[in-house]
């Protein structure tokens, strides 16, 4: 990888991020597996994801784009960040990997040119609304010069209408806090403030309502979050047209949302519903424009490409079958019936439940389950559908599950994806947990799968545990070593339907290194 200024330090001195630590997540919209589904979707070939180059503006301490380096080691990955602290941070992250596809750059965005080279994606996730109009004209400037051809860009902002509520309590909290300077002080005070104008306003009114609303979302809010994203002083939200005229001015245009779930309108009334598809597809932006309106949307994901590249915004029915399809449904009764027509109903992750009569869905729905986290292909769905069924087909199963899939994956119940991820559901022999997890689980219980999620081990034990899946291990030995540490038996606390607790699980150590082995399993974290 060769970036002539990799070593182009920034002149300005220390910046709120070298003293106040922002976490590094990861942003699943941001996966350039994710956006070349969508670019596929509109009908741009992007470069594939096993091998491709990846730049991140505002790249922090590389939380979101080394785990993209880790699982693609042939693909290029560069982060750009004008913390210098949090950049050290990163590169001790990735020389403890031993990744050689990743550079972390202490650049200033206003630093990035030709030199870097061409991108077939770039993301910008959370800087635009942070910076000055200076370095969103350079924004602008890097996605049209360093994008290739048929590139895809994400840049995410605070949007109106929403941030016009979310505008007037910084204001409040601003000038409350404007004299302090402590990260501590001044966000204990912040919430301090809010709370006692919250109750101070009239609960039966607009205003005193907007005040609630706003302390509830501020006191959820983690220290760092509402130091770095409410407290900054030059934090400024944007409507979706603004930012694409404003691309539209370098030669970009709008491809779409990065979340595709939002093009879904069946939870709107007909009324509306219609309305918003009498859009046609050059008025594409304005209608996503309308919808942020009419939803109060407050926070963007926005995807730009070349405005030389021809887009078919018409979603065709069977366009699913071109993808692979991922889904955490589960029954919510294990024993119901799925060969006759009786109701089937079934929970995603998220408490999201749909309820299914149809054989054949039902039995789709089984087998998206039972293959979490492994993606299956359209072809592969349907065939593992029917020999549920005792292979029993139908000259219209085809059209059926097709029709089923395109409402799913338009509403987001159903993932798909262009590229298949790398991963397996169920351990072997020498089982193995992805290195990037079982380094991030010796210092927190949060760490990266291999479908780009964060997910949160439940105690030290299972962390402690995460360490010995390396490969070298057998399950005997895992187990020897387990039992050595934790004793023969292990407890399990439980909690019944209604979430209270429920008489404890008594395990041997070999029937929870199995239960543990499913589980690490079902999380992502198994390497292929």
């Amino acid at each position: 990888m060769n970036i002539q200024t990799e070593h182009r330090h920034p002149n300005a001195g220390p910046t709120p991020y070298d003293e106040v630590y922002y976490p590094g997540h990861v942003y699943g919209l941001t996966h350039p597996n994710h956006l070349a589904t969508i670019a596929a979707v509109y009908g741009i070939q992007s470069a594939p994801v096993e091998r491709c180059r990846v730049l991140e503006l505002g790249c922090g301490v590389g939380g979101n784009l080394l785990p993209m380096a880790f699982q693609y080691p042939i693909s290029e990955f560069v982060g750009v960040d004008l913390s210098g602290v949090t950049i050290e941070r990163g590169q001790r992250n990735i020389a403890t990997l031993g990744l050689s596809n990743i550079k972390l750059l202490h650049c200033d965005i206003m630093n990035v040119d030709a030199g870097f080279g061409e991108f077939d994606y770039i993301i910008a996730h959370g800087v635009y609304s942070w910076v000055p109009p200076a370095v969103r004209e350079k924004m602008m400037m890097i996605f049209k010069q360093n994008l290739a051809p048929r590139g895809v860009c994400y840049v995410s902002y605070n949007a109106h209408p929403f941030s016009h509520l979310r505008d007037m309590v910084r204001d409040m909290m601003r000038y409350h806090t404007r004299r302090l300077t402590g990260m501590k002080e001044k966000v204990g005070q912040a919430r301090a403030i809010l709370k006692f104008l919250s109750d101070g306003s009239k609960a039966n009114s607009v205003h005193g309502a907007v005040m609630r609303d706003q302390y509830n979302r501020v006191l959820k809010s983690p220290d760092e979050l509402l130091f770095h994203d409410d407290l900054d002083d030059g934090a400024e939200a944007f409507l979706l047209h603004e930012v694409a005229e404003d691309a539209s001015r370098h030669g970009l245009q709008y491809l779409g949302d990065a979340d595709f779930s939002r093009r879904y309108l069946a939870g709107y009334s007909e009324e509306v519903r219609a309305t918003l598809q009498r859009f046609p597809e050059s008025e594409f932006m304005a209608r996503d424009q309308y919808q942020d309106f009419i939803d109060g949307n407050g926070f963007r994901r926005t995807l730009l490409c070349h405005d030389s590249i021809s887009l078919s915004r018409q979603v065709d029915l069977d366009f699913v079958t071109r993808f692979h399809l991922l889904s955490t449904t589960n029954p919510v009764d294990p024993d119901a019936c799925v060969t006759d027509d009786s109701a089937m109903e079934f929970e995603n992750q998220d408490g999201s439940r749909v309820t299914v009569t149809n054989p054949l869905l039902k039995a789709a729905h089984l087998c998206l389950g039972r293959a979490w986290p492994r993606a299956l292909s359209f072809d592969e769905l349907l065939d593992g559908a029917r020999a549920l069924l005792g292979d029993r087909r139908a000259d219209d199963d085809q059209k059926v599950l097709t029709e089923a899939m395109f409402i799913l994956a338009c509403s987001g119940e159903v993932s798909f994806l262009l590229s298949r991820p790398f991963l397996l559901k169920e351990a072997t022999e020498h089982p193995q947990a992805s290195l990037l997890a079982r380094r991030q689980a010796q210092t927190g219980p949060l760490v990266t799968n291999l479908l780009h999620q964060t997910v949160q081990l439940e105690d030290d034990r299972t962390r402690d545990f995460l360490q010995l899946l390396d490969g070298a291990r057998t399950i005997d030995q895992i187990t020897a070593e387990m039992t050595e540490k934790f004793g023969p038996t292990i407890r399990i606390d439980q909690k019944d339907n209604a979430g209270q607790p429920a008489e404890p699980l008594l395990l041997s150590t070999r029937e929870s290194v199995q239960r543990s082995l499913a589980m690490v399993g079902k999380l992502g974290l198994l390497v292929a």
